[in-house]
């Protein structure tokens, strides 16, 4: 009962390491961002290969390098039948990108990139109404993806990229260990979880430009399975009585959830010299994710205290309802040239949650958002551009449930329920070089 819900944490912050409303950061090129993130039918730079690899082979340059990090300021808060509005302390995360390219000759091109666009941290405390699902939980990601591009014609090219994926998560959780020693009193221990993981998948690209003025942009990236076996995550408790120590014993648990596909769809025009305009549309396929399970190597439990021959499980394998949605979002962006030196960039995006609000957990507060972009882009000289961006995101507030068995055992028939409210400013700064 105790380590099915830390493992849950674990994994689903993982899952966000794709595509997705919660976790998502989305910072991967400081143009894009200020653009409202869309990318698919955009060919700037390097940066080019995490939307679309097939636009990787349409870049003018021989050589293009693109580097940047960005700094996350974001905050959920929490209202529950107490009345009292809880808040987040996060840490600002640094999540940063490199992309280089290179043209092997008009046709083909290769690139390499490292992205950490999946970095995040949610800290509600050690004292919170919650503290029993969730206390804190950090999430570091990186992304190295090998990319090949070819130009099959003078107005379609195609790409493919390999995602290395490596993902490292810390979360700590109470426990009310009372009742195990006959207190009416909750009596607080901690356990904390960490885990690390690597996962392959791969995304592909389309990249069309059937005029002068109009790009259109075509990308899949597939789905990943994140498979946990028992040597991926290391439990440490602390805070427990020695008499009821042996109950929560060092054993590893076994783990399997799909990252979905998604399906990425993009228009880019140049209305003339200084204005060009974009929209991308994504469909994330959510609805794979029906549940999580657990098989836990050790099981434990205790001799019910008034059936004969019955147990009370402490640590059981479970099965965790989630039954998410597939979902849509939308995102526009233009970029005005005021000269030869300076891009202006600007955005807007509508992000839909894919959250049960049923099945809710606190780690994720998950809600339908809108996000606003700027920024700019100044060339320092013919070859290097000084990046800039400023996102601000805000969700609507959900009222949701953790409805699942092991939150209604802690916080009543009903489960742990209230309202959230979820907002960021993540602000960020790059260079581009083309050679």
């Amino acid at each position: 009962m105790i380590r099915k819900i830390c493992l849950a944490l674990a994994v689903i912050a993982m899952a966000y390491n794709v595509k997705a409303e919660g976790f998502a950061v989305n910072l991967q090129g400081n143009k894009q961002t200020g653009m409202g993130h869309v990318g698919t039918a955009l060919n700037f730079d390097a940066s080019s290969m995490q939307w679309n690899p097939g636009a990787l082979a349409t870049l003018k340059n021989k050589y293009s390098f693109s580097l940047g990090t960005s700094v996350t300021f974001t905050s959920a808060e929490f209202k529950g039948a107490s009345g009292i509005t809880e808040e987040t302390d996060n840490d600002h995360r640094t999540p940063f990108y490199f992309y280089g390219s290179m043209k092997i000759n008009n046709k083909l091109a290769v690139g390499l990139g490292a992205y950490t666009p999946f970095g995040n941290t949610m800290q509600w405390g050690n004292e919170w109404s919650g503290r029993y699902l969730i206390q804190d939980i950090s999430l570091k990601a990186v992304y190295i993806q090998p990319t090949i591009s070819y130009q099959l014609t003078d107005w379609i090219s195609v790409g493919a990229g390999l995602n290395i994926v490596y993902g490292d998560v810390d979360l700590n959780k109470a426990i009310n260990y009372g009742p195990l020693v006959g207190s009416a009193t909750p009596i607080d221990g901690q356990v904390n979880i960490a885990g690390n993981n690597i996962q392959y998948g791969y995304n592909l690209g389309v990249f069309i430009q059937p005029t002068e003025k109009l790009n259109i942009g075509i990308s899949y990236r597939s789905q990943v399975d994140v498979e946990l076996e028992y040597s991926d995550a290391d439990v440490t408790f602390s805070g427990i009585d020695a008499s009821v120590a042996p109950l929560f014993p060092s054993s590893g648990v076994a783990a399997e959830l799909p990252m979905p596909a998604s399906l990425n769809v993009g228009f880019a025009y140049q209305i003339n010299k200084k204005w060009l305009v974009s929209a991308d549309v994504n469909f994330i396929k959510w609805n794979s994710y029906k549940s999580l399970d657990f098989d836990f190597e050790t099981n434990t439990s205790i001799p019910h205290p008034a059936i004969a021959d019955a147990v009370i499980p402490v640590v059981a394998d479970t099965k965790s309802t989630r039954n998410w949605d597939n979902t849509t979002t939308w995102r526009f962006g233009t970029r005005y040239t005021t000269n030869e030196k300076l891009d202006l960039y600007a955005g807007l995006y509508f992000d839909k949650s894919p959250t049960n609000t049923m099945y809710y957990s606190p780690e994720t507060p998950g809600s339908d958002k809108v996000g606003i972009s700027v920024g700019f882009s100044y060339k320092l000289t013919d070859k290097l551009s000084f990046d800039a961006s400023l996102l601000y995101n805000e969700g609507e507030k959900v009222t949701a449930t953790e409805g699942n068995p092991a939150a209604q055992g802690i916080y009543g028939t009903e489960g742990f329920k209230g309202e959230y409210k979820y907002k960021g400013w993540l602000p960020g700064i790059g260079i581009t070089y083309n050679l």
